[in-house]
């Protein structure tokens, strides 16, 4: 028994060890069969904590900080989409000349063995390099911009926790401008949160608006979904039912905080036939950078003093109450209850995290939005609490992206 045993993780071990070292011979099976993928990633990943030496624990998590910034470095220096575009290996000196910025070709050959060592490129000889399917995954603009985002905007915030958390016994404020980001970055009274220290800063503003337009590129949507486009559609006939212009003259969605539009064209490509004007919302300097189309409207709104369109058929958030502690969202959130008709539908679109069991994209985003903001990713039990404090119902909670617990949360007032 136990001799079968090591001959079959040792044939394990080689087949592993043969997909590792020429990915081309992974089965299409497992990149089409996506569950049985995930399965296969996720049983990897839990095995590495444990079968490593504690010396092997330290060289991974200790040194886990070099590779984020040394992935910056690679973006600067354009390596990744460089390789992915060319045909054929290239030299360090073809990427020194690629770069333009003319790097020591000494100093970027210690940055491209390094980049080698964590699969993000591949040495195929002394000095000759070649793309790799996880430098290629980082290579999009979505995904560079998120690494630059990640790097320049919150690194330092991350870094700094630690310090902040045991400033505050462990016990931080609410508040939006002593965070642990403005700690770590020493911000002024001009720029006391996150949001207003990328009002000057362009480059940084550009990359976090990249990302959070693309982040979520590859995954299912909830517009894919029927039993909440349906439940709009409902809502959009009955709060148009007996007024004046009927549904000529509704309003089916209002997008609150929704950038430059991205979801308000989404949501219109995707329910053409409903009626009614699509109304984006956001500050005014984010807003008058967006291109609509006909019937997709503009109105600048601070969403914490107030909501001036009243009875649309549905309100929508998305990704943004996670940046407001509770405080705040109680009253962004009151505001929307105050315009909503007896039929109006709020549509939350956020993560959910279960009250056990988070997986890691949960929980690492839960906790760069208290170094960032002070906020937090809430649970299903958190989530209801919240809008049951503000006369608010969970009608349904409809999760379309299970990996990360993307959910769409479905309330309407409270019956009285």
């Amino acid at each position: 028994m136990t001799v079968h045993k090591q001959v079959s993780l040792e044939s394990t071990v080689l087949l592993l060890e043969r997909l590792a070292t020429d990915p081309s011979a992974i089965p299409s099976e497992l990149r089409s069969d996506d569950q049985l993928r995930k399965r296969l990633l996720s049983v990897i990943q839990k095995l590495v904590p444990e079968l490593e030496t504690p010396v092997e624990t330290c060289q991974r998590v200790l040194y886990n900080a070099l590779e984020l910034p040394m992935a910056r470095v690679a973006i600067d220096l354009n390596v990744l989409n460089n390789l992915k575009e060319s045909s054929s290996p290239l030299t360090t000196e073809d990427l020194a000349n690629k770069s333009g910025k003319s790097p020591d070709q000494k100093l970027l050959a210690r940055i491209l063995r390094y980049l080698a060592s964590l699969s993000l490129i591949r040495e195929v000889d002394t000095g000759l390099w070649t793309a790799s399917h996880f430098g290629n995954n980082l290579s999009g603009k979505g995904q560079s911009a998120g690494v630059s985002h990640m790097v320049d905007n919150c690194f330092a915030a991350m870094v700094g926790l630690p310090a902040f958390l045991r400033r505050h016994n462990y016990d931080p404020p609410e508040t939006k401008d002593d965070t642990a980001f403005a700690q770590a970055n020493r911000v002024s009274d001009e720029e006391k949160t996150f949001f207003d220290w990328l009002k000057t800063r362009p480059d940084n503003a550009r990359d976090f608006n990249i990302f959070m337009g693309a982040h979520r590129t590859g995954t299912q949507t909830w517009l894919d979904l029927p039993e909440i486009t349906e439940e709009i559609k409902s809502s959009f006939k009955k709060v148009t039912a007996g007024r004046e212009g009927g549904e000529g003259k509704g309003v089916s969605f209002v997008d609150i905080g929704g950038n430059i539009g991205h979801q308000c064209k989404a949501f219109k490509q995707h329910i053409p036939d409903l009626k009614g004007t699509i109304i984006l919302e956001d500050l005014g300097e984010v807003i008058a950078n967006a291109d609509l189309e006909d019937g997709i409207e503009k109105v600048a709104v601070d969403f914490l003093r107030g909501q001036p369109v009243k009875g649309a058929a549905s309100y929508y958030f998305r990704s943004v109450l996670r940046n407001w502690s509770d405080p705040y969202s109680r009253i962004i959130l009151g505001h929307v209850r105050d315009a909503m008709d007896e039929e109006s539908l709020l549509l939350i679109d956020e993560l959910v995290l279960p009250d056990r069991g988070a997986h890691r994209y949960e929980t690492q985003l839960d906790l760069t939005m208290l170094a960032m903001l002070n906020a937090e990713a809430r649970t299903e039990t958190h989530w209801k609490q919240l809008l049951s404090g503000i006369g608010l119902e969970v009608k349904d909670i409809v999760y379309y992206e299970n990996d990360a617990r993307e959910a769409i949360i479905m309330a309407k007032k409270a019956s009285i």
